[in-house]
């Protein structure tokens, strides 16, 4: 039995490309966004209050769950020792909620040695209006320590109240 040139041609290709498709471990295909990211992402301009007075912050949340803040008492004052540029991660917790760790760079001063600052915080959001409103505990860690395991001393809290930064505004 003689088969023809072009089925097995066309056989070839068909098997070539199952190959090639089947064999790509690179492939990487998107996950669908079903929790709060969407809605929760983006910058918010905050106000701060508590045991650190009153104050304003700005703060970034990210698509892949990094959060990036700075705020207006970063540097020395009466009630706050000068701290560097606040990073940490950041996941949803319901549909409205996130948690958030970061940490931070307490400088030495003339009467404190130097500090891991690290601050866990609760987030509720409302999309439609871009508000956030939080609630935050700050505890300071020796520089040797490991502030994502250990327990530090509480510094104190704040909450604070935030609406999204929005282009063109």
């Amino acid at each position: 039995m003689k088969i023809p040139k072009a089925l097995i041609t066309l056989a070839i290709c068909v098997l070539s490309v199952t190959i090639l498709y089947a064999g790509n471990i690179s492939k990487v295909e998107a996950q669908p966004t079903t929790d709060c990211r969407k809605l929760v992402t983006g910058t918010y301009l905050t106000t701060n209050s508590g045991n650190f007075g009153t104050f304003r912050g700005i703060l970034t949340l990210s698509q892949d769950g990094n959060f990036f803040a700075s705020a207006s008492n970063q540097s020395r004052d009466a009630l706050v020792p000068p701290y560097g540029h606040i990073q940490g991660s950041w996941k949803c917790t319901s549909s409205r909620e996130i948690t958030v760790t970061t940490l931070d760079f307490i400088y030495p001063t003339a009467t404190s040695p130097g500090a891991i600052g690290r601050t866990d915080t609760t987030a509720t959001f409302e999309p439609k209006n871009g508000i956030v409103q939080a609630t935050s505990k700050v505890r300071s860690f020796d520089l040797n320590a490991n502030p994502l395991v250990d327990n530090g001393m509480v510094l104190g809290t704040f909450t604070f109240t935030g609406q999204r930064v929005k282009p063109g505004q």
